[in-house]
């Protein structure tokens, strides 16, 4: 039991971790029909400023001279998201925004190349950033309980993952702007009509996301304890399987996709010898077969165009 309650948990904490850039695929995606492929890029650029700033600028020694350690790493965990938030808007401006309305595989090829600048960035511009980084611990590692670590850490990434999920279901549900960028992803055309402007909904739709995947790459990286200039693209193709598995374009499918993933890596690299070096080949089998025999996820809409 305590090895089916340790791969429960192992699950658990991979899906935290899959779960907010999915979302960030499915929120692009239900807003402008375009999947971003360079959000894990993105996510993993803001966990990078993260790093920069605890380490390498000193800001968090300066703000803890002022304020209790948690809040001056609180401040730096939310200057990274904002990093990552203009990032990604203007990522939007100068990759997505001139191949509006042409042909959409211009849209993902310019998404794909933007995802390879921003790691070769990494690689080049950060202090020794070809190399792996030790991740400065910013959340609590817990404490000894009967000779077991209870870890703070684990529960918090936890916490906040539910937390993010919570806030983004209570803005898109709950608030007019949250149901303004539903009108938008629904009909287009009829949400100019009845006057939305749709132009401002897309760049705070992209705010948004942009937020929560610094923060995805924030616990992402936590949970590692270290971090790669390259982690981004196949963090970003994990993030894009858990969408497509749970549906594209729906955030609460991303949540399940991302449960789905999770389980079935740590269930291939748990209780099948040497399973660990097949634990990914196994989640796009998966994958591969949504795409077969249920394309549009499972919590996906079938979607009938007429000619």
């Amino acid at each position: 039991m305590e090895i089916i309650g340790a791969q429960v948990l192992n699950a658990l904490m991979l899906a935290c971790t899959y779960a907010l850039v999915g979302i960030g695929f499915s929120l692009f995606f239900g807003a402008m029909d375009i999947v971003v492929f360079c959000l894990g890029d993105i996510a993993i650029a803001g966990a990078f400023c993260i790093m920069g700033l605890a380490t390498l600028s000193g800001i968090t020694a300066v703000l803890n001279g002022f304020l209790p350690q948690f809040a001056g790493n609180i401040i730096v965990i939310i200057l990274g998201a904002a990093f990552a938030a203009l990032l990604v808007t203007f990522m939007y401006r100068t990759v997505i925004v001139p191949f509006e309305g042409k042909n959409i595989n211009a849209s993902l090829l310019s998404t794909i190349a933007a995802g390879m600048a921003i790691r070769e960035l990494l690689g080049i511009f950060y202090p020794e950033g070809r190399n792996p980084q030790a991740f400065p611990s910013l959340l609590p590692e817990g404490y000894m309980f009967n000779n077991t670590m209870l870890s703070y850490r684990n529960i918090i990434i936890i916490a906040v993952t539910v937390l993010i999920v919570l806030l983004l279901y209570w803005f898109v549900n709950k608030t007019k702007t949250g149901l303004s960028i539903q009108a938008i992803s629904q009909n287009k055309e009829a949400a100019i009509m009845v006057g939305i402007d749709w132009k401002r909904m897309i760049i705070l739709t992209f705010i948004i996301g942009g937020c929560m995947l610094g923060i995805g790459g924030f616990l992402t990286a936590s949970y590692y304890g270290s971090l790669r200039f390259d982690m981004g693209s196949m963090y970003g193709m994990k993030g894009f399987c858990v969408a497509v598995v749970g549906g594209l374009g729906s955030i609460y499918g991303a949540i399940i996709g991302s449960l789905v993933i999770a389980v079935v890596e740590v269930c291939v690299s748990a209780f099948i010898p040497g399973g660990t070096a097949y634990a990914s080949i196994a989640a796009f089998f998966i994958v591969v077969l949504f795409i077969l025999f249920k394309p549009e996820g499972i919590l996906g809409k079938k979607t009938v165009e007429k000619v």
